[in-house]
């Protein structure tokens, strides 16, 4: 993984603004499969859902890890989502950062 990115949570494209609230850290993969996305198709429901806001919503009721720690699991529309939008449980470079985090005992992390 490389240094964080600020992002914009509803994209300046999209009518975001620069303001703090619309503002927060991305890994620059997440970022970059996020693009200009404001909502996705639940793969479970085929119904479309608006992505996870972690300004306003908790990761935990949204999400899981996977048994082995290197996937995040989508528990609602919203949840899946966001992993379907931005690639939490099939992107291979996120996936191989993460075994190398489980390795030196960092993840995943004990409560979000």
């Amino acid at each position: 993984m490389a240094r964080l990115e600020i992002e914009h949570i509803v994209p300046l494209a999209e009518g975001g603004t620069n303001d703090e609230s619309n503002l927060w850290l991305a890994c620059p993969l997440c970022n970059g499969h996020k693009s200009r996305k404001i909502k996705a198709v639940d793969p479970e429901t085929e119904k479309t859902a608006p992505l996870f806001n972690p300004r306003t919503q908790l990761w935990c009721e949204h999400f899981r890890w996977s048994d082995d720690g290197t996937r995040v699991v989508g528990i609602t529309p919203i949840g899946r989502a966001t992993v379907a939008a931005l690639c939490l449980d099939s992107d291979s470079d996120a996936i191989e950062v993460r075994r190398y985090w489980i390795e030196a005992g960092w993840h995943p992390p004990e409560a979000l």
